[in-house]
């Protein structure tokens, strides 16, 4: 029996076409980093001071540290009698960077909750100090040499996602009665600083 032409040709057609086919399998991955890497450089420095509370705790001398790092002086005081506070050495800013962060991304400051210095073995009458008005001064990144806003966060990375920025800060004699000085020790306090996109 003679094949017709036609059916002859569409199946060397086929057959000139069909090939093996081969399959591999591969994985998909994703790492997700929603927060960022905040750095510190330099801690809050209040300076070395003298300080006189209020023993009634109603007038408060404060201390202000300029977050600008060319700022002169860096370090400015109030009194209100009989609350007093005289710089003998002047003190400094914190400093962070922000790295690994999105490329160009705006970031949010969330100021610390914890507010006060304390002596080690602080007494029941000894006066602490009270820190707050937490002040940011952006100084790298596209919005170098300005102060961050809160209302409109305006702390971006660069195309390398990556910030820097100074925290100042007012530091306040004790607003609560007191019986005893300052005495000649150190008074610290550990803050917790937040950055997120």
């Amino acid at each position: 029996m003679k094949l017709p032409l036609s059916l002859i040709a569409c199946s060397l057609a086929f057959s000139a076409f069909y090939s093996y086919a081969t399959t591999e399998s591969f994985s998909a991955t994703v790492k997700v980093q929603n927060s960022v890497v905040l750095t510190k450089g330099n801690d809050l420095n209040f300076g070395t001071i003298r300080a006189v509370a209020d023993p009634s705790g109603a007038a408060q001398a404060v201390l202000k540290i300029n977050p600008e790092p060319d700022a002169s002086p860096v370090s400015t005081r109030t009194d209100a009698s009989p609350a007093i506070i005289s710089i003998i050495e002047q003190g400094s800013p914190a400093s962070f960077t922000v790295s690994e962060a999105v490329p160009n991304a705006r970031l949010s400051i969330t100021d610390p909750t914890a507010n006060t210095l304390a002596s080690d073995g602080q007494g029941l009458n000894e006066p602490n100090f009270i820190v707050d008005e937490w002040k940011y001064f952006i100084t790298s990144g596209p919005n170098a040499n300005a102060y961050y806003l809160p209302g409109s966060p305006n702390l971006t990375a660069d195309a390398d996602g990556s910030v820097e920025f100074n925290i100042g800060a007012n530091l306040s004699t004790s607003n609560s009665a007191s019986s005893e000085p300052y005495r000649d020790v150190e008074y610290t306090g550990t803050f917790q600083l937040e950055v997120a996109y």
